[in-house]
């Protein structure tokens, strides 16, 4: 009977603490984690945590002042935390073991990093995210690689937008996401896949993405992710990786 008691309380234990670490989502998909930061990350409920509220953090601060001055702050320090947690690349197909001092190392790097940027004051009334902020209603598809998303059954599908979190219409997500007018982004260098969903956002739009007021592009870690093209009847034009629509809003502007 002691033996089934302990097992049963194992399990609820085991089965509670799967829950949490489902719930404390980083800023990245942990099923495709490459980096040893990544995986330290991952690994670690509180960690997967700061990692999140960082994100977001890092998202408001930039519509705050110096946003180009700010990415290459972020990306500095993001590069230096291995270094300062002295954790070091393994072999490709390793998921490495880290110690508590390690774990405890990189919640300081966190921590600091919030507090600093925190500092900063809150976005402003021209806040490009104000322009898709809310709750959205599909009204149409006009194009996708998975042909199953179109068709009518897809019509009326609800979309949460919001500035700390953007989905694609297939389900791919990005937490802390970086939001920019897109026409600044035309004017700074794109690679190949980034430069065709511009071209594709813009054969959509009949080329009136060039110069679409409030049009917003949005990034997720430094990578052109969807944009955004508001329409003079109140709807949204999405363009993403895998598919091309509209919606229709539901709720106000917050």
């Amino acid at each position: 009977m002691y033996r089934i008691l302990v097992a049963a309380t194992l399990f609820i234990a085991t089965s509670a603490a799967n829950a949490v670490a489902e719930d404390a989502q980083p800023s990245f998909d942990c099923a495709k984690a490459s980096t040893p930061i990544e995986h330290a990350i991952c690994a670690d409920v509180s960690l997967s945590k700061l990692d999140a509220d960082l994100a977001g953090r890092y998202t408001e601060a930039l519509g705050t002042g110096d946003a180009e001055a700010l990415r290459a702050e972020q990306r500095a320090w993001a590069e230096e935390r291995a270094n300062a947690c002295a954790i070091l690349p393994g072999a490709d197909d390793d998921v490495p073991d880290f110690s508590s001092t390690q774990i405890d190392c990189l919640k300081t790097l966190y921590n600091d990093r919030i507090a600093a940027i925190s500092a900063a004051p809150i976005r402003s009334a021209g806040d490009p995210a104000r322009a898709i902020d809310g709750m959205w209603q599909l009204a149409d598809v006009i194009e996708a690689t998975d042909k199953s998303l179109i068709g009518v059954g897809q019509q009326g599908r609800i979309i949460r937008l919001d500035r700390h979190g953007l989905a694609t219409l297939d389900g791919a997500g990005c937490s802390g996401p970086t939001l920019e007018a897109l026409d600044q982004v035309r004017a700074r260098p794109l690679d190949e896949e980034e430069t065709a969903l511009l071209a594709k956002a813009d054969a959509a739009g009949g080329g009136g993405t060039n110069s679409a007021k409030g049009a917003i592009a949005g990034f997720c870690l430094g990578r052109l992710f969807a944009l955004y093209v508001p329409s003079a009847d109140g709807s949204l034009l999405v363009a993403d990786a895998g598919a091309v629509y509209r919606l229709q809003r539901l709720a106000p502007k917050p």
